[in-house]
């Protein structure tokens, strides 16, 4: 089965790694000039992803990856207002994109069903079973996926690592701020990821950001901040995931905003039933074909939908709770994180998303 992928993100590879595991011949354009520079950008993988990257993709070292074991939800005067704790069990692992983006490649170039190819053919849709455009903004997604949910959040991320003394650093800590969401993120017991989700009204800058850092890091003893980046962040939801043999894939069918630290983990969940439509069609030698990706659609794009509008709502909340009475608002998220079989749900629904699929 030969499949076109467009891209050489993160995405693509992970994805690339999981079909030749399958037995696909997998060829990829890199089709950005240059790869992006993900130096200060890391990502959480759910427990139940992350098990399923070391069964079915590729067995990363435990060196390569950082686990938390409870998450905090704190207001802007520091106030613990809700937390999520599972009887010392791993909530979800945090990685540097740049670590596994390096593990997953230099496996991929050691294996024969894997290529880096260069765009020669205006026919390419033909020679291929499958097409998957892992790329947002390329000819493929103006061509046929232009028609997408947009907004703007108003907001620009600020990214960097801090280097700290050590500390047990096992808790994920976010502040909601009246200038935006603030996450502390544990790399290792000196290292700490720092995501400032930053609304633009507030007028920050990088000078900004790190004093707004070391006034919530509760004396951290921060020793160095490595080089801020920012971007700005942006909601899309596909309305179409494919056409004809081609897929939609990745933020191209899906980007939300950072707070909850969803969206790789959206991808790796569309990710999961991707290839297992695929495997079974390989399994009891069916067509792989774009009868795939309508079953890819269905079994995705409504639990997609509604996943990411709550996340939205949850920024909306935290964002207008100004308007609503902050005190108000913050009691009754208290009272919600009080109750057992809530706050279960929502850590499972982090974990697995909205429903579970059994592979």
């Amino acid at each position: 089965m030969n499949i076109f992928i467009i891209g050489m993100n993160l995405t693509s590879l992970i994805l690339s790694k999981a079909l030749v595991n399958i037995g696909c011949i997998v060829h990829v354009l890199p089709y950005s000039k240059k790869l992006s520079n993900f130096s200060t950008r890391t990502i959480g993988v759910s427990k139940s992803n992350l098990n399923f990257i070391n069964k079915n993709i590729i067995s990363l070292s435990t060196k390569k990856f950082h686990n938390i074991k409870k998450i905090s939800i704190f207001s802007e005067k520091k106030e613990e207002i809700i937390k999520f704790y599972n009887n010392g069990e791993n909530l979800f692992s945090l990685i540097e994109v740049n670590r596994l983006y390096d593990t997953l490649y230099n496996n991929l170039k050691l294996n024969k069903n894997f290529k880096i190819k260069k765009f020669k053919s205006k026919n390419f849709k033909n020679n291929y079973n499958l097409i998957i455009n892992c790329e947002k903004n390329n000819f493929i997604s103006r061509k046929y996926f232009s028609k997408n949910f947009k907004k703007s959040y108003n907001s620009t991320a600020y990214t960097s690592i801090i280097h700290h003394q050590k500390i047990k650093n096992i808790e994920a800590k976010q502040f909601f701020t009246d200038f935006g969401p603030l996450a502390f993120l544990p790399l290792s017991p000196k290292i700490t990821s720092v995501v400032f989700s930053a609304y633009n009204s507030s007028k920050s800058n990088d000078q900004n950001f790190k004093k707004f850092v070391i006034n919530f890091s509760n004396n951290l003893n921060i020793k160095k901040f490595s080089r801020v980046q920012k971007a700005k962040l942006n909601f899309s939801l596909a309305r179409k995931y494919y056409f004809e043999n081609i897929l939609l894939f990745g933020d191209g069918l899906h980007q939300i905003h950072p707070l909850a630290g969803q969206g790789f983990n959206m991808t790796i969940r569309d990710l999961k039933i991707l290839i297992n439509i695929i495997k079974n069609r390989i399994d009891y030698g069916l067509e792989i074909d774009s009868s795939c990706l309508k079953d890819f659609e269905q079994l995705t794009k409504n639990k997609n939908f509604i996943f990411s509008e709550g996340i939205n709502f949850i920024q909306d909340l935290f964002r207008i709770k100004k308007y609503l009475g902050k005190n108000r608002i913050n009691n009754i998220i208290k009272k919600i994180g009080k109750n057992k079989k809530i706050n279960s749900f929502f850590i499972k629904t982090a974990d697995e998303g909205i429903s579970t699929f059994n592979y």
